[in-house]
């Protein structure tokens, strides 16, 4: 008879706790707790990863974190009722990976704290780096240089017009070109007039572009992929030649020293748990 009675009261109480059961969900950036905007500290899963962040009414507020899978950080971003404001990417070894101030800046580090490229939204400026840290490629709406390792100028373009800088042209017996200043070849011409090759000071392959397909290839001085890209899609790459970063029609996305994606401007949010 007890046991009878002890199974009776277990059916009653399973839909008592399932009705007392809280639920959260996400959506269109407003954390809810039973359909209403919720407010507290949570915990939840970006892309995978662990965070934790501050919610008032349903908006982020204050500073949420994100966490590799061994715990350590791997991205701080501020809100501001609900309003995103700054990013802070780091590398597991605890390095800047980028810094993002909305509508201004976005800088990008390789993991020795080494600047590879920023662009000002405001001035629209972006800038790219060589490995020595001397300036690769300045440029804005209006105004794009190219230099050498040394810093010695290769090509500029202003409103669309190339800019003389002391270059002559020299056409050889196959047909091709090279570009000379100061007696020394800075860039050679394919014999269609379509595909420039930009050279180091020490003649190895900096930079390639089509004036047909609008595709750009930037190179390290051992042959691998600095940058790769055209006004739709460009990928920045890591020394060793893995992809860092990539943007393409809006999207973006960042990869971790191993290959593995670990962010993008499209959150995956799952796991929401309120801890107080």
């Amino acid at each position: 008879m007890k046991k009878i009675l002890l199974i009776l009261l277990l059916l009653f109480l399973i839909p008592l706790s399932a009705c007392g059961r809280v639920k959260y969900e996400f959506k269109d950036g407003i954390i809810y707790e039973n359909g209403k905007e919720a407010s507290g500290t949570f915990e939840l899963t970006i892309n995978g990863f662990k965070s934790k962040g501050k919610f008032i009414n349903g908006l982020a507020d204050g500073l949420l974190e994100v966490y590799y899978l061994d715990g350590s950080i791997m991205k701080k971003t501020l809100f501001s009722n609900g309003v995103h404001l700054k990013d802070e990417v780091y590398y597991r070894n605890g390095k800047l990976m980028s810094t993002y101030l909305k509508d201004k800046r976005i800088d990008i580090f390789y993991d020795d704290g080494q600047l590879v490229m920023s662009f000002n939204f405001q001035t629209g400026e972006s800038s790219s780096y060589h490995e020595n840290g001397n300036p690769l490629m300045i440029g804005n709406s209006y105004e794009t240089t190219l230099y050498n390792e040394n810093n010695k100028v290769l090509f500029e373009v202003k409103n669309g017009e190339s800019i003389n800088i002391g270059t002559t042209l020299k056409e050889l017996e196959d047909g091709t070109f090279e570009i000379l200043k100061d007696n020394k070849i800075i860039a050679k011409v394919d014999a269609k007039g379509e595909t420039i090759t930009y050279l180091y000071s020490t003649g190895e392959k900096l930079m390639t572009s089509s004036s047909v397909s609008g595709d750009t290839e930037i190179f390290f001085k051992n042959g691998k992929t600095f940058f790769k890209g055209n006004t739709e899609n460009a990928k920045w790459f890591y020394k060793d030649g893995k992809l860092l970063y990539e943007s393409n029609n809006g999207e973006w996305k960042f990869f971790d020293r191993d290959g593995k994606e670990i962010m993008s401007n499209f959150d995956e949010i799952t796991d929401i748990k309120k801890i107080d």
